[in-house]
């Protein structure tokens, strides 16, 4: 709470893992507990979960951050914002390249100016709302955001102003995503079969988030 550069005093608990105490706190938007990233991106909150078992393991911590996370981005996104898709997160536009987020889930979050809205966003929720996801690909599709080599890297929801542009790393990332959710968690799978994969493992079981 000392660190008043922060958009929100978070609240919380001190917990000890391993005779180490650490501070466990959390934001609050609308009533919902979770713990911010650094500019409330969907990339920056799931992206690690691509390759960690966050979901499986961290059930009571990063796997549920992640899912509130992303119930959070699709209400800002709709509810407060307005806009007809979700999905925001760093990306391509026609002038050069520039971060968004869901300002709330933020420390110091990203702006949601511009209505700019990127498909990766959504393939990053595909494992926490599925049903959701495939409703927002459908919509965004519709702005013709869809090309030769898969989905463009944004679209602004509100002028229909599409970035005919593919970004590697976004690409990359949904393919991934894709792949986890068909085939049940294959990519994890494979890097928890390494040292770097499975020495966390243990501490993503037992630590608590007080966001339940």
């Amino acid at each position: 709470a000392s660190w008043d550069w922060q958009s929100q005093v978070p609240e919380g608990y001190t917990a000890t893992y391993d005779g180490i105490e650490v501070f466990e706190g959390h934001y609050t938007y609308n009533n919902e507990k979770y713990v911010p990233s650094w500019g409330g991106s969907m990339f920056e909150a799931l992206m690690p979960g691509l390759v960690l078992q966050e979901k499986e393991l961290g059930q009571n911590a990063l796997g549920l951050n992640n899912q509130k996370h992303v119930d959070i981005q699709i209400e800002y996104a709709k509810e407060e914002l307005g806009y007809p898709a979700w999905g925001l997160s760093p990306a391509a536009t026609p002038e050069d390249y520039s971060e968004f987020g869901a300002t709330p889930l933020g420390m110091d979050g990203y702006s949601a100016e511009g209505a700019i809205v990127t498909p990766h966003a959504s393939f990053l929720a595909l494992e926490y709302a599925p049903k959701e996801v495939y409703k927002n690909l459908k919509t965004l599709k519709d702005y013709g955001t869809y090309g030769k080599y898969g989905f463009y890297d944004s679209v602004n929801v509100l002028t229909g102003e599409v970035t005919e542009a593919y970004l590697a790393l976004d690409q990359g990332m949904s393919m991934v995503a894709i792949a986890n959710y068909l085939e049940d968690g294959i990519i994890k799978d494979y890097f928890h079969e390494d040292d770097i994969g499975e020495k966390p493992e243990d501490l993503l079981i037992e630590e608590n988030f007080s966001i339940k």
